[in-house]
């Protein structure tokens, strides 16, 4: 039976990844053969620390829970990395049997993003599969709402690996968007809550530890001075993470020539990226590159005002009632690649401008709409 499955996978997918298939197949038998472990198994693909909600869900498990028996496992998948040597299939396999083999054998499983090792198999009856997410609201496409991308998974992968099945309770940001994550991850409705709220915003929330958070990151960035700050953070272009980069968009010398002497200018790239952003030699002292800063929140509380382009950070973000403004000179091309769940012009809550001109009279005439902030928030 096993040759025979393994011959009807390699004839309709890549070689690798049968063997994926099969190593997340191996792993989950493997663990039927002992009864479920009292075990609540955190896992993620995002890097190598716990963040966001992740991150605050451990907090609170040490803190109310402390008898509880925790696995947290950090560390990067290899599926976009685009190595293909030997040694490397080698290792994703032992890591994909090991990680489906605790995913079946943990009471309770909590991912934040895509997780291969939960999809092609059967979940097991006991287990419960949580997804908190990395990002807030419904902006850009994910999920099953990529399959029309070029770059999105197609039906033959989909047959094998279900992406985004499997899960018992997925948490949003608002009830308004459960049928958007529903769709994006064939999951029903009933199964995705706003009750819970997002783990990592609470931090955001007006609080002596909120206060306590941005007077410490403003000095870790040695934003010590009274001027006020921009915080310019881009999402990132390609469609993996094996392609991700920064977009050119904003002309760093243009803005310290015009507003060096006013504002400091954070850089907070995506995680995804790996390359830092070239910062000109007149503007050094002007711009702090936050980019490997652990946690986003802590570079939010730090700025007064945000420029992005296609990022969810806005979600997050609305929660300060801070002014935002949308660099999006690539809106087009974007918008035909990845698409959106709203209008895009009408639905951000700031001006959208396709040059750095244009983002520096937005800010020198101070016409901030922060009714329109507290609205989308």
């Amino acid at each position: 039976m096993a040759n025979s499955l393994t011959k009807q996978l390699r004839r309709i997918l890549p070689f690798r990844t049968v063997v994926r298939v099969l190593a997340a197949r191996a792993g989950a038998t493997l663990a039927r053969l002992q009864p479920i472990q009292e075990r609540v198994y955190i896992a993620t693909n995002r890097g190598s620390s716990l963040r966001g909600n992740l991150a605050e869900i451990e907090r609170a498990l040490r803190v109310t829970s402390p008898h509880s028996k925790l696995l947290v496992e950090m560390q990067a998948d290899d599926e976009h990395q685009g190595s293909q040597s030997i040694l490397s299939l080698i290792a994703s396999v032992l890591r994909i049997t090991v990680r489906s083999y605790r995913v079946a054998s943990s009471r309770v499983v909590i991912v934040d993003d895509y997780f291969f090792p939960i999809y092609p198999v059967k979940k097991r009856s006991g287990v419960t599969i949580i997804q908190v997410w990395h990002a807030c609201g419904a902006f850009k496409r994910f999920g099953r709402a990529t399959l029309e991308a070029e770059w999105g998974a197609d039906e033959i992968f989909l047959k094998w690996v279900p992406i985004h099945a499997n899960y018992d309770l997925t948490l949003v940001s608002s009830a308004s968007i459960a049928q958007i994550y529903a769709d994006a991850f064939g999951q029903p409705v009933e199964q995705i809550t706003a009750a819970f709220g997002i783990p990592r915003t609470d931090a955001l929330a007006p609080s002596p530890r909120r206060d306590a958070a941005e007077r410490e990151v403003r000095a870790r960035l040695g934003l010590t001075d009274s001027r006020p700050t921009i915080l310019y953070a881009p999402t990132f272009r390609g469609a993996d993470l094996k392609g991700a980069g920064a977009p050119e968009l904003l002309d760093i010398a243009a803005l310290f020539r015009a507003l060096g002497g006013q504002y400091r200018l954070i850089l907070r790239l995506h995680p995804f990226v790996k390359s830092a952003m070239r910062i000109p030699e007149e503007a050094r002292d002007f711009v702090v590159d936050a980019s490997r800063e652990p946690d986003v929140n802590d570079v939010m509380l730090a700025a007064d005002i945000l420029v992005t382009d296609y990022s969810s950070i806005i979600f997050e973000y609305a929660l300060l009632n801070r002014p935002m403004a949308f660099l999006a000179p690539d809106l087009a091309a974007y918008e035909r690649e990845r698409g959106f769940f709203f209008d895009y012009r009408s639905g951000v809550p700031g001006p959208v401008v396709q040059t750095t001109e244009q983002l520096v009279a937005w800010i020198n005439a101070k016409a901030f709409d922060l009714p329109r902030v507290t609205k989308f928030a």
